[in-house]
């Protein structure tokens, strides 16, 4: 396991499970992204925290905690029920779930919805998410 895999896998299942199924533009850490002008859009973050051993004996686990944050961006003076709405999706498809992509096991918990507000010119909602990854070593 990497923190390389465990990004991938998450961004990966962000793309296919909310980006793609809502067709909302979704910016990623650090690539390439034309932030749309006036129209909602996602900007997701994976911010690893501290692995830790969570067994003992000749096979040992090792458990690689974070949170995917998606911070959810409307013009400001619309309302917030595009971003609740995108929101409670966010919150429907991870869920007290597990995606593996390419052998990659990434188990999330509950999400929690958090209301930040006025963010420049945008009206922001975040989501996180937080997640682990087990590996055997």
């Amino acid at each position: 396991m990497s923190f390389e895999t465990v990004a991938n896998t998450i961004r990966s299942t962000f793309k296919t499970q909310i980006a793609d199924a809502q067709s909302i533009s979704t910016g990623y850490d650090n690539a390439p992204y034309d932030r749309p002008e006036n129209t909602k859009h996602v900007l997701l973050s994976i911010v690893p925290g501290e692995s830790v051993q969570v067994s003992l004996g000749a096979t040992k686990r090792f458990r690689h905690p974070g949170i995917m944050s998606a911070a959810i961006l409307v013009p400001l003076e619309v309302g917030d029920k595009d971003a609740l709405e995108v929101a409670d999706f966010i919150d429907s498809a991870f869920r007290a779930t597990t995606f593996t992509v390419s052998g990659q096991a990434v188990h999330f918990r509950t999400p929690a919805i958090q209301r930040v507000g006025r963010d420049g010119k945008w009206w922001r909602v975040n989501v996180n998410v937080p997640y682990y990854a087990d590996t055997i070593g």
